[in-house]
């Protein structure tokens, strides 16, 4: 912060804003999530896309906290904006609790549900489309989408018993025959399980299933729910990588392979998020955030969240074949001062400025080569080159103060 704040008085307001016990973290992104829910009209499909990621800083353990996104997303993969936003602490079971006494408290498990109906109603027109990894499967988040007429494609965890405990999820849609098969970028994974970018070929099997409740749950809300699940095995992996093996739960209809790939792209498009939480960790920094309560850690996040969005969409213009070759559409997303320092770096006219010029520019600022090999610009490099892009516009405006302040005094005089 004290790069960003420029002065100690903007310091300090900045410091007392995030550690003021009345600012509430969500009430911050309350506005940018109202225009996300304005921005999903006019789209026949919105997909909800939700994950949760530990919240920590270098001075706040990762283990304790964490944060629960849904992000409006159109089919494709374009990023509209927050559409809910939840801060919890992970709750550990603790010695001698009953499966009744789990069952009656709130678990982790209820975030995926409670983030469903927690979101506003679909735009007249707009289909909600609610898209999650195997953390969602379970049947209290599917009823929570049909409830609120969404949809949902979830991928599975649990080997459930399906059509009348006839037979297994898995065995169940084996016995299927073959579709067809299809191409899928398999992205790029961090952590403990790391996994390079790839392509895969999937074949592709579907079947209409009746998922039972678990047989230890009598819940009315774990009842039994009639989804279609598409099931997507590589069959011949590349030696020593784990084969994909995707199992997809969804209310929408699959009864042809091109439903199927229509169910396909959209649990795709959930690694948005993914790289969301990158733009937000490493594009913003938000790791490297020097604060010691978790409730100014918070709010700080529900700032940068916001800022990750307008990062990515810019980045995402660059991306876009219809877009990245257009100079007005950067004008739009762009003061005018960063468009004319970024063209005099690259050499160009402030009006033929695009945006993929835009970002090639600041990423090579911040060390990226820019070589035929290379992939498209990582969130380091960007962060490394918009700082230091910042200091020229930062210099540029302060410049055209003094010359206007000089200007001043000189018809004064």
């Amino acid at each position: 912060m004290p790069k960003q704040a420029g002065s100690w008085a903007d310091l300090k307001g900045a410091y007392r804003f995030f550690a003021n016990p009345r600012v509430d973290e969500v009430a911050i992104g309350q506005p940018h999530r109202e225009a996300t829910l304005r921005a999903c009209s006019g789209h026949p499909v919105v997909l909800c896309v939700q994950d949760d990621s530990d919240l920590s800083s270098v001075k706040i353990a990762a283990e304790e906290h964490l944060m629960h996104h849904t992000l409006a997303v159109v089919p494709g993969g374009r990023l509209l904006g927050i559409l809910q936003q939840r801060f919890f602490a992970r709750v550990k079971k603790q010695p001698g609790e009953t499966r009744k006494q789990r069952a009656e408290r709130w678990r982790e498990s209820d975030i995926w549900q409670e983030s469903v109906e927690a979101i506003s109603d679909a735009p007249e027109g707009t289909r909600f489309i609610h898209v999650a990894d195997r953390g969602a499967d379970n049947l209290r988040f599917m009823h929570a989408c049909i409830g609120r007429k969404a949809g949902f494609v979830v991928r599975a965890h649990h080997d459930r018993r399906v059509d009348e405990a006839t037979g297994k999820l898995w065995q169940t849609l084996e016995r299927e025959r073959v579709q067809n098969t299809i191409q899928v970028t398999i992205g790029v994974q961090r952590g403990n399980k790391p996994r390079a970018k790839r392509e895969a070929t999937l074949s592709v099997r579907f079947k209409e299933v009746q998922l039972e409740a678990p047989w230890n749950h009598h819940e009315k809300h774990d009842g039994p729910l009639l989804v279609y699940a598409v099931y997507l095995v590589e069959e011949n992996p590349p030696e020593g990588v784990e084969p994909v093996d995707w199992m997809l739960l969804t209310s929408e209809e699959v009864g042809s392979f091109k439903e199927a790939q229509r169910i396909i792209e959209h649990y795709q498009c959930r690694w948005v998020i993914e790289e969301w939480h990158r733009a937000l960790k490493e594009g913003c920094r938000l790791e490297l955030v020097q604060v010691e309560s978790i409730e100014t850690l918070r709010r700080m996040t529900a700032v940068l969240s916001i800022v990750a969005v307008r990062l990515l969409e810019l980045r995402d213009l660059a991306d876009q074949e219809a877009e990245c070759e257009k100079p007005q559409t950067l004008q739009k997303s762009v003061g005018e001062p960063w468009i004319l320092v970024v063209a005099a770096l690259a050499k160009t006219d402030p009006e033929k400025l695009t945006p993929k010029r835009f970002w090639q520019t600041i990423a090579k600022r911040g060390g990226w080569l820019g070589r035929k090999s290379d992939g498209r610009p990582g969130w380091k490099a960007i962060w490394s080159g918009w700082h230091d892009v910042e200091q020229f516009v930062m210099g540029a405006e302060l410049m055209a103060d003094a010359r206007g302040k000089r200007n001043t005094l000189t018809r004064c005089g």
